[in-house]
């Protein structure tokens, strides 16, 4: 293998790969790059059996072959070199040159022959995405997928075809909190109505690093969650694991819904966020005619108190076993509330309540198409 491309140009590919290999597994060519040459472009691969990442990028290509070096060191090179084209030179004992001016490095690579097989697909297959709403979808639903590997199910984003309809619908919780989003999708088309899926949380993040501002394409290829953007290709290995029945922890109807400005809640929350810790991590809501109060305390740091105008709805009357007579206390985990917020763009908030032992609903005004809902916290 000899060829030439640009720095930047390679940089960006190699970059794409830092996300997908396993630098932690016991297979060494699971951290490592593939690197083929052949006609006038550079295709670069890697995999970690469960995402998989697949680039065509240009390249001036004086004898194709190809290698495999290590992604993480080779990228940390990359990142040093100064701008201007490159030159990679392979040896017949696997070893990869890197030459650009006076400059010369050289890696311990592998033959391609070691490299795992990736999932390839049907360009045909895949339907046009129009990735910022792509990238929405998955904004306003990662930050609720569970960390939590004892709860495999709820490891990743769950996605559904609403019947017949170009709708499609993302779902995610970790047992304390969930959000809900439905969009209009050309590429739902791809999607089973009986069936949904669950995308990885680790593909999910990968995607969103792929996206970018022109519109991609999306498709389904067996157990594969297909992205394409530009030249590059993302495959996710979708869970084979079967997504909790939401709908039965989604709340009914409102009684009560509360208005307040978005980025001063969120300010305060922030501020009072500073103040916690494992232990003590939920703040305390006072909600009064007219006002939002906020009270933080932590024994073993301080305490802080806030308190923001709000309006108020009521909906449906409310009784002694809901809780809502005015004024009111309830608690909730800070960043649970942060996060939503943080995605959200309007300037107002509603919060709907229906008991004060109930999930507390986070909507913006004029989008009844997105739901984040929050369990309260015994303090």
């Amino acid at each position: 293998m000899k060829l030439e491309i640009d720095k930047d140009t390679l940089l960006q590919g190699i970059g794409r790969t830092q996300g997908v290999i396993d630098r932690r597994s016991h297979t060494p060519i699971l951290s490592h790059c593939l690197l083929e040459a052949t006609a006038d472009q550079l295709k670069i691969s890697a995999t970690d059996y469960e995402i998989s990442f697949r680039g065509f990028y240009p390249a001036l290509v004086r004898e194709e072959g190809g290698m495999t070096v290590p992604a993480l060191n080779f990228f940390n090179i990359l990142k040093e070199l100064p701008p201007g084209p490159i030159a990679l030179e392979s040896t017949p004992n696997n070893t990869l040159q890197i030459i650009m001016g006076a400059m010369r490095y050289q890696f311990m690579g592998l033959g391609p022959d070691n490299f795992p097989p990736l999932p390839v697909t049907d360009e045909q297959s895949l339907q046009p995405v129009k990735s910022a709403v792509w990238r929405e979808m998955l904004e306003k639903t990662l930050f609720s997928v569970s960390l939590d590997d004892l709860q495999p199910q709820l490891t990743g984003i769950y996605a559904e075809r609403l019947g017949e309809s170009g709708r499609l619908r993302l779902v995610s919780s970790d047992g304390h909190r969930l959000s809900l989003i439905e969009r209009e999708l050309e590429a739902a088309d791809q999607f089973d109505p009986e069936k949904g899926i669950i995308i990885p949380r680790k593909g999910v993040v990968e995607m969103l690093r792929l996206l970018e501002a022109e519109d991609g394409a999306l498709g389904l290829e067996k157990k594969n969650l297909v992205l394409k953007q530009g030249q590059e290709y993302l495959f996710i290995r979708l869970l084979d694991k079967k997504f909790p029945d939401y709908r039965r922890i989604l709340p009914a109807a409102a009684k009560l819904q509360l208005t307040v400005a978005r980025k001063p809640f969120l300010e305060i929350l922030r501020r009072m966020s500073l103040l916690s810790s494992e232990k003590f991590k939920g703040v305390i809501l006072t909600i009064s005619d007219g006002w939002l109060d906020f009270r933080y305390h932590n024994p073993d740091v301080g305490q802080g108190e806030e308190k923001l105008p709000l309006s108020m709805k009521v909906l449906a009357p409310s009784d002694e076993e809901d809780g809502l007579a005015l004024p009111f206390e309830i608690s909730y985990n800070a960043r649970y509330l942060m996060e939503p917020l943080s995605v959200m763009q309007s300037e107002e908030i509603n919060l709907e309540l229906t008991a004060k032992r109930k999930p507390l609903g986070l909507r913006e005004p004029g989008d009844p198409f997105y739901l984040s809902i929050v369990m309260p916290m015994d303090l």
